[in-house]
């Protein structure tokens, strides 16, 4: 079983370099070398993060060692690898697999060994998405960059999807000029002062225009993500605001491609189905956290598919398998539920808070509706669901609440009654462990077929993979399943 290291790196001259590591000889059908110097292949862990609806966490790392008596690697010290892609596979020639895709965190070094430790294929995401400043440079009346005195220095607002009653930033006193959103396809749909409703004006069809022309008293203009008052507010300024896509799969679709990834046009198609999303960015945000935060929304998960595709998709009762461990291969199964609510039982109750409202208001001008007024209160609304099959069954069944960026009610209902559904009868929580050489590598976010005549699986369960653990030296893998 032969196993190689690749890894992406800046040599100390700044020149990009692929470094290449093997256990044992490794003959390369392409002629590339590689170095035999890997000592442990790989201890690597991964998870599948899906909130609340599947219990585990995404925390992924591994390491690998390489070999390094002679003291041959002491220079990768002045190699720049932390960042970089690092692929660590199995076999030879056209059966070579790839086992692990991640990140390397950084290089450890002992007296006689080099670590390579690594990260999962997501760390990447976990920095700061894009996101502008204001400079400060105001000359009053003039700019749009606000001052050194109000807002020089904090983050730009952006709008993925739509925002709904959102506090704009004042980015000119002078001009009564406000920004909600720093992207381009941001369009301003209302304005309210005090939660009343501004009347419109036309469209600006420049930023010197918006700078130059004020709107009659009364009367709000915009120009893309600013908006501009014609006379001071008698209170809080709110406005409701949407981009050219606002739907789910588009906003996955921009999150993911502003940091240079490829998503799946079916996933994307998939979410659009449900809708437009609700997400306002006013303070320094990871990617990941986002990209979660509408993972949960939709009732799904993340995760990266073998090819380094990013993938968005709904937690569904799993049909399709590519993999599928018979019994003579399993070391050891064992169920620790039969239900996915935090009890074990099955889940009886769903809602999803959805609808929301960026600034809430109690306070609010005299001539706002009453109607108006209560929705204001509140920041959410809900979707409520219930399985009374279940709760008949387990009368001790358990509930889950999601707060989902979903625009729409009816699409919050929808997600509720099928999460009820789906949650409502026996969806199990196991482990299985085997061979590594049995069954190879299986990634996080596929699904297996395992067949045993323990727990019930004689005539085979399709479960999804949530969780895989895999020591290379000891030939041992060891996988959490849900479904």
């Amino acid at each position: 079983m032969t196993w190689t290291l690749e890894m992406d790196a800046l040599d100390p001259g700044g020149e990009a370099v692929t470094l290449r590591y093997s256990l044992g000889r490794y003959d390369d059908p392409d002629d590339r070398a590689f170095d035999p110097r890997i000592d442990q292949p790989g201890l690597f862990r991964a998870g599948l993060f899906a909130g609340s609806l599947i219990a585990g966490d995404r925390s992924s790392y591994g390491e690998t060692t390489l070999i390094n008596v002679d003291g041959a690697l002491d220079a990768l010290v002045d190699y720049a690898v932390d960042g970089r892609h690092a692929v660590i596979s199995q076999g030879a020639g056209a059966a070579r697999r790839t086992v692990v895709s991640g990140t390397v965190a950084r290089l450890a070094f002992e007296s006689d060994r080099v670590s390579v430790v690594l990260r999962g294929p997501l760390e990447p995401l976990q920095t700061p998405h894009p996101q502008a400043t204001y400079a400060g440079d105001n000359v009053l009346p003039d700019g749009l960059e606000g001052t050194a005195d109000d807002i020089g220095g904090q983050p730009k607002p952006l709008v993925f999807g739509e925002v709904a009653n959102a506090t704009p930033v004042l980015v000119n006193s002078a001009r009564l000029i406000y920004q909600v959103s720093a992207r381009d396809d941001c369009e301003v749909t209302a304005v309210y002062d005090n939660g009343a409703p501004l009347a419109q004006g036309a469209a600006y069809d420049s930023l010197a225009a918006l700078q130059g022309t004020a709107p009659a008293a009364g009367e709000w203009r915009a120009y893309r993500g600013y908006v501009r008052l014609g006379a001071s507010p008698a209170g809080t300024v709110t406005l409701d605001a949407t981009t050219a896509a606002p739907n789910a799969g588009d906003v996955f679709a921009t999150l993911a491609t502003e940091r240079g990834w490829s998503v799946a046009a079916v996933d994307v198609s998939a979410l659009n189905g449900l809708g437009a999303v609700r997400l306002y960015v006013t303070e320094p945000s990871d990617t990941l956290d986002l990209l979660d935060r509408l993972a949960v929304s939709v009732g799904g998960y993340l995760n990266v598919d073998a090819d380094g595709v990013l993938r968005l998709r709904r937690l569904e009762a799993p049909q399709a398998h590519g993999v599928t461990i018979p019994d003579h291969a399993i070391v050891d199964i064992q169920r620790s539920a039969a239900g996915a609510g935090d009890n074990s039982l099955p889940v009886g109750r769903v809602t999803i808070n959805a609808d929301r409202i960026e600034t809430t208001q109690r306070d609010v001008a005299g001539s706002v509706s009453d109607a108006r007024r209560a929705r204001l209160a509140q920041q959410t609304r809900a979707a409520n669901a219930r399985r009374d099959e279940t709760l008949t069954r387990h009368p001790l069944a358990g509930s889950t609440t999601l707060d989902s960026l979903l625009a729409d009610l009816t699409a919050a209902q929808t997600l509720a009654d099928d999460l009820v559904a789906l949650l409502g009868v026996r969806r199990d929580l196991v482990t299985l462990t085997a061979p590594l050489s049995e069954i190879g590598p299986i990634a996080v976010g596929s699904a297996v077929q395992v067949v045993t005549p323990r727990l019930g699986y004689a005539a085979g369960r399709v479960l999804l993979v949530t969780g895989a653990r895999m020591d290379a030296q000891r030939n041992t893998l060891e996988i959490d399943l849900w479904g």
